[in-house]
């Protein structure tokens, strides 16, 4: 059953698909993204391995920049307030995604786990519970 996620997925997908690939650590991680954007689109939720974290946190931070220095500007411009709310949970939740993947590692209390799982937050248009 696929999740809401699909614009998230697609986004991710967009930003592994337009980065340059030549350096070998730059593929490994759009390859973390492409593969993290199949996973989110069907469950919102991806699974990591430990030494995959930093590569997989610098994608997402990487994710978020490209957001905030190029695309936010033009939906900022154009009043396209949808857009906008959407652009903007996709940067937060990207750095939010980026600073776990470095601190869960790091955490004693997952010291003795080879693999992560992650949840990500509800969507923009999401039912609230009253």
């Amino acid at each position: 059953m696929p999740s809401d996620y699909g614009f998230y997925a697609g986004i991710l997908r967009f930003v592994a698909k337009k980065t340059e690939t030549d350096d070998r650590e730059i593929r490994v991680m759009m390859g973390h993204l492409a593969g993290i954007a199949d996973a989110i689109e069907q469950s919102g939720r991806f699974m990591i391995e430990r030494d995959n974290c930093e590569s997989a946190a610098r994608a997402f931070a990487g994710v978020a920049k490209f957001l905030q220095e190029r695309i936010l500007p033009e939906a900022l411009n154009a009043g396209n307030e949808g857009a906008v709310e959407q652009l903007k949970w996709t940067i937060e939740t990207s750095l939010v995604m980026a600073a776990e993947l470095v601190k869960r590692p790091a955490n004693e209390e997952f010291k003795d786990q080879d693999r992560f799982t992650f949840d990500l937050p509800a969507t923009p248009n999401a039912p609230t519970v009253h």
